[in-house]
């Protein structure tokens, strides 16, 4: 298959030079046998296997000094937790005694950005690294930028500085398929109101203040930390009341740069890399805001004792996952009582969790705050969901089956906005678990990894097939009847990338997506993607038996192919591929300039 490269690409150089990226798979080996060995020894040296080995050198990328006591991390499926070594005086580092396989190595430092070995952009994933049994792979080198820097001045709303405001750097990224604001960098103000967040990546970013100063002596007022109760309250043109009445409850909203309340209106900051982005001033806008309190209550009417309560900003219809907007939080009190003050205008998700009984209840509902206080709110919990099945192995290779007890049972929200630990089960050697404590709502059916060598073919509830499906479960509701079924045949395609002059190129992406488009959506099993190793040859395992679309990508935002739009552009031109259990299918790619 043949694809045109894209003119006019810029790419950011983040430190892995060209004459790094194309490492050869050289093997440096030297075997040469010591003299005078008797034929015995000779053959015992010859049989002894040689473990691989892997070095190379981090410099700081803007004056190529070596980077001394660089943390460089190697792991793969053949090294137990990894492997981790520091670099010396001279910036080189060595991993030794390593077994072949295919490997992802990375290195950093405090004030330098963190890479992985062939990474182009920010965030994107590196090339991995193809090791030969007894391989001496040398000259995987590193060059470090250093962090860029966003920095700037918070007022409050007459342009005096605002000191102690918690200021958060954000960016969009893509987790678990889905687009959402993630906050990357935080700073604090000090006395001049100045802020400096830094060892950020090149990219777009979204500033935000918020001050923990809310509500000092009850949420009436707003002042400096250990200022008096009510010592700025009603500046700004809020009203204060009569002479001799309480100040009306005012404080800082959660303020986007440059000065506005929501991340819709926010101006995006663009940072270049090793850079710095001074002069990012902004004031905080001062609001009404509510004192918003109650009492949680257990199913049958009584007090909960123990437990939380979440209030999470909306954003778009939906709740803000990524912290665009300030998130308040209360305990709750041996009473069933709460009180969160400071809340500032807009829509939010109040989710609640009691703790004082055997398993956790849970509440969701919406709450709109417009200034006034709502002061007798009662949350409701409902029970939480139970989950009862087996998993079985579908053993077809003839090798013994794993035991059961290492996978673990999870059901995670679609939504993903869990309040506390998101539950998960152990499976018993009998095949057997329980999953308790599952808040209501749509959830998937996952387990947390797999069994080296099995992947996880179907998931059914009393015979119908989920796997793919999200079920909404109900408060108090007992599933059962679920079945986690893995195999050992699992699908495989490979092959490579290469120029039209044969050599291996290593800065594409190899994408892999469903042809049917009920599968492209976040967190789908049915989309896979895989970086070429250093000689071009890439493999994707384990998706999911069905027909593909295969083609090559130079994507510019990691993670960008959960968007339907960004699959639809690419089928054109793609390969087709079908895969049953146990296929393995090779594609060459032909890349064109």
């Amino acid at each position: 298959m043949t694809h045109t490269r894209r003119s006019g690409l810029v790419v950011l150089a983040l430190g892995v030079m060209a004459g790094s990226v194309y490492v050869g798979a050289q093997a440096n080996r030297q075997a040469t046998a010591p003299p005078r060995d008797t034929p015995a020894r000779q053959a015992a040296a010859e049989t002894k296997p040689v473990k691989g080995r892997i070095a190379g050198r981090v410099s700081a990328a803007d004056t190529g000094r070596p980077v001394r006591r660089a943390r460089v991390l190697l792991s793969g499926p053949q090294l137990q937790g990894g492997r981790g070594v520091l670099t010396d005086d001279e910036g080189t580092f060595e991993l030794t005694e390593l077994p072949d396989g295919r490997y992802t190595l990375s290195a950093g430092k405090t004030g330098f950005l963190t890479l992985s070995y062939g990474q182009r952009r920010p965030l994107q994933a590196g090339i991995p690294i193809q090791l030969a049994d007894g391989q001496q792979l040398t000259g995987l080198d590193f060059r470090l930028p250093r962090g860029s820097v966003i920095a700037g001045h918070v007022f409050d709303e007459t342009g005096d500085p605002l000191p102690g405001a918690n200021v958060r750097v954000m960016r969009y990224e893509y987790a678990q398929g889905n687009r959402q604001l993630v906050p990357v960098g935080a700073a604090q103000t000090d006395d001049l109101g100045a802020y400096r967040v830094w060892g950020l990546n090149p990219g777009d970013y979204y500033v935000s203040a918020v001050t923990p100063n809310f509500a000092p002596g009850g949420g009436r007022g707003f002042g400096p930390p250990g200022a008096p109760p009510g010592g700025r309250g009603g500046r700004g043109g809020l009203p204060v009341g009569a002479p001799g009445s309480e100040p009306a409850q005012v404080g800082y909203a959660p303020t986007f740069y440059p000065g506005v309340p929501s991340v819709a209106e926010a101006r995006a900051v663009s940072v270049g890399l090793s850079l710095e982005v001074p002069s990012i001033d902004f004031n905080v806008l001062l609001v009404r805001t509510a004192r918003i309190s109650g009492r949680v209550t257990n199913p049958d009417g009584t007090a909960t004792t123990a437990g939380n309560i979440v209030l999470i900003p909306e954003t778009g219809g939906r709740a803000g996952r990524g912290g665009a907007g300030a998130t308040f939080a209360s305990r709750i009190d041996w009473d069933g009582s709460f009180s969160m003050a400071g809340v500032a205008p807009g829509r939010y998700l109040l989710r609640a969790r009691g703790d004082d009984t055997n398993e956790p209840q849970f509440a969701l509902q919406p709450i709109t705050a417009d200034g006034t206080d709502l002061p007798n709110l009662t949350v409701i919990l409902t029970p939480a969901a139970t989950i009862t099945g087996t998993v079985t192995f579908l053993n077809t290779g003839g090798a013994q089956a794993p035991d059961p007890a290492t996978v673990r049972v999870a059901v995670p929200l679609v939504d993903a906005l869990d309040i506390g630990p998101n539950p998960t089960a152990r499976v018993e050697r009998s095949g057997a678990f329980t999953l308790s404590g599952v808040q209501a709502g749509s959830h998937l059916f996952r387990t947390q990894g797999s069994p080296r060598g099995w992947t996880l073919k179907s998931v059914t509830v009393s015979g119908r097939e989920v796997i793919d499906t999200p079920i909404e479960l109900r408060s108090g509701q007992a599933l059962s009847g679920v079945v986690f079924t893995f195999t050992d045949r699992l699908t495989e395609v490979n092959g490579t990338i290469t120029d039209d002059r044969n050599t291996p190129v290593t800065d594409y992406t190899v994408l892999a997506f469903a042809t049917d488009e009920q599968f492209w959506n976040a967190q789908s099993r049915h989309i896979m993607t895989t970086r070429p190793d250093q000689n071009g040859k890439y493999q994707l395992r384990g998706l999911p038996a069905g027909d593909y679309y295969l083609v090559a990508v130079d994507p510019a935002e990691q993670g960008e192919w959960f968007e339907p739009a960004y699959l639809a552009a690419h089928r054109t031109g793609a390969s087709r591929v079908s895969l049953a259990d146990g296929d393995v299918k090779a594609q060459d790619f032909k890349l064109t300039k």
